[in-house]
């Protein structure tokens, strides 16, 4: 098995409890009250904004230009996932510049920032990986629910293949330079952000 698929299968009980949250079963339902969905996408706003950087600074430290490309594709997915998330606030009355950024999600991306600041490229990737990995598992776990469901077009965007094809470019990424680091030393990064994307769900299932 490769290197991305370990780390995964490592870190499945954590996706089980993600995908377990009120939050995401409220998504799922369509029974999520509109103030946590409404909260959740203000301060994911920040999140994204955060992993922009990371990518930027990814790109800095990876040396070979198949990388720096899939990074800048990767990058631009994110821009087009901040466009989403704008689109989202029109649509749900979300002003996303009066909200100020909450503690689980100023955890996330403290950490974010200290990893892409620190380390090399190769564990800011395996830190930045398992939320895209998650984020598809979710999706697609949830796409037989969309049809008059409210939040039918979180988990469109989340289940499409485009999404997965994202995160596959992730974790091809990482098998390529598996050679660089231990299993052990970047699972303590996949870990902690399998443990923080957790909370951050955890954090609107308070209903």
């Amino acid at each position: 098995m490769s290197l991305s698929h370990d780390l995964w299968e490592r870190n499945f009980d954590l996706a089980l409890q993600s995908l377990n949250t009120k939050f995401v079963q409220g998504i799922k339902t369509g029974k999520l009250p509109k103030i946590k969905f409404q909260l959740y996408v203000a301060q994911d706003y920040y999140f994204l904004k955060s992993f922009a950087k990371a990518y930027g600074l990814a790109i800095s430290k990876c040396e070979d230009n198949d990388s720096i490309k899939v990074l800048s594709e990767l990058l631009l997915g994110v821009s087009e996932e901040l466009l989403l998330h704008e689109s989202y606030s029109k649509k749900w009355d979300i002003n996303l510049k009066s909200n100020f950024i909450r503690t689980e999600t100023k955890n996330y991306t403290d950490f974010l920032e200290n990893i892409s600041k620190n380390k090399n490229c190769i564990e800011i990737l395996s830190a930045m990986t398992p939320c895209m990995r998650l984020y598809s598992w979710i999706g697609q776990s949830l796409i037989r629910y969309k049809e008059n469901n409210r939040y039918k077009d979180w988990i469109v965007t989340y289940s499409d293949s485009t999404f997965d094809k994202l995160a596959k470019s992730l974790e091809e990424l990482i098998d390529q330079k598996s050679n660089q680091s231990k299993f052990d030393d970047l699972n303590v990064f996949y870990e902690k952000a399998m443990q923080l994307e957790l909370r951050f769900f955890d954090a609107y299932s308070d209903f």
